[in-house]
């Protein structure tokens, strides 16, 4: 599984492609910090079930990842332009994204 850090990260970015209910208990356990159990006493769910729906959902999110790729290519943006002092090239590069 991945770190929270980059659950949030892809959540930001894709999260408006899951359900309500997936955003949800994905807010909760990414977000919240929510265990399992808190997820199922507080939405009147099962354990497992708020287990097997934070699995399913952040493999979701890794798919849309990994098709479309966004938040890879913005890590890469922000790397070369920290890397680059052109200030130039940066405003031509923030009007572009």
């Amino acid at each position: 599984m991945i770190s929270k850090l980059e659950a949030n990260d892809l959540l930001d970015v894709y999260g408006e492609l899951l359900t309500k209910r997936q955003r949800e208990i994905l807010s909760l356990y990414y977000e919240e910090d929510f265990s399992y159990t808190e997820i199922s006493e507080e939405l009147e769910i099962s354990r497992a079930a708020a287990m097997d729906s934070v699995h399913r959902a952040t493999n979701l999110l890794e798919k849309y990842e990994s098709v479309i790729g966004y938040v890879a290519k913005k890590k890469l943006l922000n790397q070369w332009i920290l890397q680059h002092e052109d200030i130039e090239q940066i405003e031509v590069l923030k009007k572009i994204f």
